[in-house]
């Protein structure tokens, strides 16, 4: 996972120093971790050189490990601080010790510890700032605390410490006395009745040592069992005899009772005591009872506790602490990246650049992808989120908007079968994504985890490298930013699911504005693709087919009704599928940018494109309705038109993957088809049963002259609508209506995100 800085201590503590003027930008919410071992705010100035108006105090100069003390950071009078840094270090190594508790002041890591540093949270005017401070109970040395305050944003102090403070190792816990059952035969096998607790042990939990309180045994409990519990290692039963004592071993974590016949309880937070019976008197084991649940933790999960019976040849009953079912306890590094991601949005714009999608997600906290970036000492520290737990999510550095010549950084939720998640570096050759062979070049410090669903990785770049001959000076040069989150395949990087670009350029040193690259064009291209194909052509189609012999007695300007409807849903479509095609091609810079990965949607909507082009000047070409080759023209108008619409149907089906939509959005799409083939069916058997009442052909298919001067071919047609008019009616009623809602739908998803959609409450599923 890259090089990481040892720690030596249990535990570390840590303060950050940096604050804001009232129209200066800073550190106004604390500094980050990078600035642990320098303790010096990165202002751009020097630090004063003046003794500092500002003191340290511990509460005592002696304590024991383990238990905690109070440091008091105060201002002299008059005077008061912004922002502050504090930590508590060995004076013989200079190693960070220790660990800080507050409530009210934002905690640090310091070289991979937890909590061991605190800073301030905003940048108020502070006089006087109390903290706790425990030492780590196997440390033994003297401690001095370190601090660093800021006054304005060029005026602050680093390096002021306070009186050293002398830290005894802890004292060893006493060992658990023996204790012994008896057995009272009745029958020719012992029986062990269940007793009250032999022993107590209490788990502190502030900073993860283990102090273990002895109780004596109840009178009447004769000693022959020994429980041993130590910082590391496994529980297990043993079967003790009186001249050969057996010591099982139990962690911290997982003491658990040794017993061969019961079980743990689940969301039990009190060891209940089982009264002692009568020896002599064998009895069922009690159930356990339920106490008062605690909740401890960053995210509130909780500890249990339960008291168990005795194995039935001995009887040693202990307090249990477990986890409930489904709720892992967090690793410190895992705890640590929980509550950095918690707060990654906190310094965007002030002591980090910050970049996500959707737009302006950075100020309503609400990014599906992330990436910030921040200098520090060794390079630049990127920090990259996104709501994925099996594929990645990406960041790039280009210098372009478009997909080619690009430095990518992943963050993978998962390595592989047998790995968790990790960082990787990789370079886009064109429009292909190749790992690099040294996947962690020139990367350092690197952390990743799964939280809470997303995929959550820190590390610090070089700030120069050289990839495929491209030399990225992320001092010098300004990059285009790109995030993306897709799925893995054994070889590296599939194709993205979704991605952003920045609009324009930025200086990684620098926190500068960064906006997204407009989608607009390309989200009006599949709005007017959706409009046109679903809506449009579909009610066009429906019209000329069926209602030809409908509305004959209200004929406008000499025409008949039908035609209206169809001239103006045809035209419809095809000035909105003319207009789609000429925004892609100004969005995709002609057809350079063109997705050589879905060539599927590219091709499908060229043809349906070119059919739907020629279709209009197809119907300015037809011959009279008289005329012998008139049945070729009908039957190559309705091919045309009807494989125009099919095919465009499935480029959108293609394209939806294209514009990062759910995948659920596919079912909306088979509901329309499935809708308008039950329409078609319907109206077809209506026509059928049309023309069975008027005993003569439907003419369905002819296309008559429309000018109004001829004489029709059928003259009862002229004043008269065919058998079944109303249900056409009716038919074309709910098929309008239902076709506008579908495509409502469809182009609701197309513009707005889904988690936008749960939010509004639209859709309930996951």
């Amino acid at each position: 996972m890259g090089r990481r800085h040892l720690v030596t201590g249990a535990a570390v503590t840590a303060l950050l120093l940096a604050c804001l003027s009232g129209t200066a930008s800073g550190f106004s919410q604390g500094s980050p971790d990078t600035t642990c071992r320098t303790m010096e705010p990165l202002h751009g100035v020097s630090r004063q050189i003046t003794p500092a108006p500002f003191t340290i105090t511990p509460s005592v100069v002696e304590i024991e490990g383990g238990k905690q003390m109070e440091v008091t950071l105060e201002a002299g009078q008059g005077t008061s601080f912004k922002g502050f840094l504090v930590e508590g270090r060995s004076a013989e190594t200079q190693d960070v010790v220790g660990t800080f508790f507050t409530e009210d002041h934002k905690y640090l890591n310091c070289d991979n510890g937890v909590n061991n540093a605190v800073t301030h949270r905003g940048p108020a005017a502070k006089s006087k700032v109390a903290i706790k401070w425990e030492p780590p109970s196997d440390f033994s040395g003297d401690v001095v605390f370190t601090g660093s305050f800021v006054q304005e944003r060029t005026v602050f102090w680093v390096g002021v410490t306070s009186e050293k403070v002398t830290v005894k190792r802890s004292a060893p816990a006493p060992p658990v006395p023996e204790t012994t059952t008896t057995t009272s035969t009745t029958t020719s096998t012992a029986s062990t009745p269940a007793v009250s607790p032999a022993s107590e042990i209490d788990l502190k939990e502030n900073a993860g040592d283990v102090v273990i309180n002895v109780v004596e045994a109840p009178s009447g409990v004769l000693k022959n069992d020994t429980s041993v519990v130590t910082p590391e290692g496994d529980s297990s039963p043993s079967s003790l005899s009186p001249t050969s004592p057996s010591t099982p071993i139990l962690t911290p974590s997982e003491v658990s009772t040794v017993s061969s016949d019961s079980s743990v309880g689940e969301g039990e937070e009190e060891a209940e005591e089982t009264p002692l019976p009568d020896i002599t008197t064998p009895k069922s084991k009690p159930k356990p009872k339920p106490g008062p649940k605690r909740k401890f933790g960053l995210l509130g999960r909780r500890r249990t506790t339960t008291t168990t019976a005795a194995p039935s040849t001995t009887t040693t009953t202990t307090t249990t602490t477990s986890q409930p079912k489904g709720e892992e306890k967090l690793s410190p590094e895992v705890a640590s990246l929980e509550r950095d991601l918690i707060n990654i949005y906190d310094d965007c714009g002030n002591s980090k650049g910050c970049f996500g999608f959707p737009a302006e997600c950075e100020t309503n906290k609400k990014c599906t992808m992330l990436v910030t970036y921040s200098k520090v000492s060794s390079g630049y520290k990127f920090e990259i989120v996104g709501s994925t737990t099996t594929g990645y999510v990406a960041a790039g550095l280009s210098d372009d908007e478009k997909m080619g010549g690009d430095s990518v950084m992943a963050c993978l939720a998962s390595a592989g079968a047998n790995s968790g998640p990790d960082v990787v570096m990789a370079f886009n050759n064109g429009r292909n994504n190749e790992m690099l062979v040294e996947k962690k070049y020139g990367l350092s410090d690197i952390q990743a985890a799964v939280v809470n669903g997303q995929a959550y990785c820190t590390f610090v770049r070089d700030a120069s490298t050289e990839i495929s001959g491209i030399v990225f000076d992320l001092d010098k040069d300004r990059f285009h930013l790109m995030v993306a989150t897709g799925p893995v395949n054994p070889n590296g990087l599939s194709y993205h699911d979704k991605r952003t670009v920045s609009s324009g350029t930025v200086a990684l040193d620098s926190f500068e504005t960064v906006e997204v690259r407009s989608d607009l064009f390309r989200t009006l291209h599949a709005c007017f693709m959706v409009g046109a194909w679903i809506c449009a052509a579909s009610c066009g189609i429906i019209v000329a087919r069926y209602f030809k012999k409908t509305w004959l007695k209200s004929r406008s300007c000499g025409i008949d009704q039908w035609f209206h409807l169809h001239r103006f849903f045809m035209g419809l479509t095809w000035s909105l599928v003319i207009a789609g095609v000429v925004l892609i091609l100004y969005y995709l810079n002609g057809w350079k940018d063109l997705d050589s990965r879905n060539t599927e949607h590219a091709i499908l909507g060229v043809v349906s494109t070119g059919l739907c082009f020629i279709q209009p000047f197809m119907a300015l070409c037809r011959c009279s309705p008289t005329h012998k080759r008139r049945p070729v023209f009908n039957w190559l108008h309705w091919f045309v038109g009807n494989s125009a619409q099919i095919l465009g149907i499935a480029a959108i089906y293609f394209g939806f993957g294209l514009i990062g939509a759910p995948t659920w959005v596919v079912f909306i799409l088979i509901i329309f088809v499935a809708f308008h083939c039950l329409v078609h069916l319907l109206l077809s058997i209506g026509q059928c049963i049309s023309d069975s009442r008027a005993e003569s052909s439907s003419n369905v298919y002819p296309m008559k002259e429309l000018n109004g001067s001829r004489t029709p071919l059928q003259p009862s047609e002229k004043n008269t609508d065919a058998p079944g008019a109303g249900f056409r009616k009716v038919m074309l009623f709910f098929y309008f209506l239902g076709n506008f809602l579908i495509t409502a739908a469809l182009l609701l998803v197309i513009t707005v995100d889904e988690k936008t959609l749960k939010e509004w409450g639209l859709i309930f599923w996951e």
